[in-house]
């Protein structure tokens, strides 16, 4: 007997803190490396020009300065637009996390009717499908097993 789909939602934004802490430090330290890159090569590339061209590039190179702190204001929003949109994307992976461990512990102390039941647009939707196949198995075979 499986029970009815039930709909929830998620009132919390962190629901597995060190997963979800981990994944968007992964993907912020990715963006900083990325950023580092770009920073790196224009640099060296303003400081090629300037070595064959001084005349040239001496005007762009007097109005670089004031341009950088202005680049590092953007930067910093950007960086902070990259925390949100990871906490966003870890909640979709550290919530179905959560509701199989729960489903899991529910199973683990007896009760074979429970199925995990994750909202649309949630990750390891294939898993919950693979999952809820095998708990029908298992609880059929619970069922149809021979009383000794």
């Amino acid at each position: 007997m499986t029970q009815p789909k039930t709909s929830f939602q998620r009132r919390t934004i962190f629901i597995k803190k060190g997963l979800q802490l981990r994944y968007m430090l992964l993907i912020t330290v990715s963006v900083l490396c990325g950023l580092a890159i770009m920073a790196l090569e224009l640099t060296a590339t303003l400081n090629d020009l300037f070595d064959a061209y001084p005349v040239l590039v001496q005007p762009i190179y007097d109005e670089f300065i004031p341009i950088i702190s202005s680049f590092f204001y953007k930067i910093s929003i950007y960086i902070l637009f990259v925390i949100i949109i990871s906490a966003i994307l870890s909640h979709k992976m550290a919530g179905p996390v959560y509701r199989f461990e729960q489903t899991c512990k529910a199973i683990a102390k007896g009760d074979f009717s429970q199925r995990v039941h994750l909202r649309k647009g949630d990750r390891l939707q294939e898993l919950q499908e693979e999952f809820n196949k095998m708990m029908d198995v298992v609880e059929e075979r619970i069922k149809n097993k021979p009383q000794s």
